[in-house]
């Protein structure tokens, strides 16, 4: 999982953190603008991880957990607080590198990058209905 517990499972750093604030906002003519906060969970917690140069085997294994979280929320430690989040992850990228060939010329060994973007989740998530 990709909570930390897996050494091959760690993002690499340098990694981002965004905090945004939720708001509600009414501008007036004068200039006046009336702010309110947007619930009680309105600080919203977003990661930019890499998971960088891992062998295919731990990349396929990564793909493979976050197609089968099936848009579930799931554990993620943020090694730079080293406390756990409940997030979601719909958008991630692979890149591939060849790391070595063979006599022959076709690669023997391939390791890849998996990129993602991680939102945290409050209240009931899909694994939760």
């Amino acid at each position: 999982m990709f909570d930390g517990s897996n050494k091959d499972w760690c993002p690499a750093l340098d990694m981002s953190r965004k905090k945004e604030r939720r708001l509600k906002t009414a501008q007036f003519g004068d200039g006046y603008q009336q702010r309110a906060l947007d619930g009680i969970n309105n600080i919203q917690r977003s990661w930019s991880v890499v998971y960088d140069y891992k062998p295919a085997e731990i990349i396929d294994a990564m793909e493979e957990y976050l197609e089968g979280t099936r848009g579930q929320a799931f554990p993620f430690q943020d090694p730079a607080d080293g406390k756990i989040y409940t997030v979601f992850c719909d958008t991630w990228e692979v890149q591939w590198q060849r790391i070595t060939f063979g006599t022959s010329g076709v690669r023997s060994n391939l390791n890849g990058t998996l990129s993602a973007e991680f939102q945290q989740a409050y209240g009931l998530t899909a694994a939760g209905l």
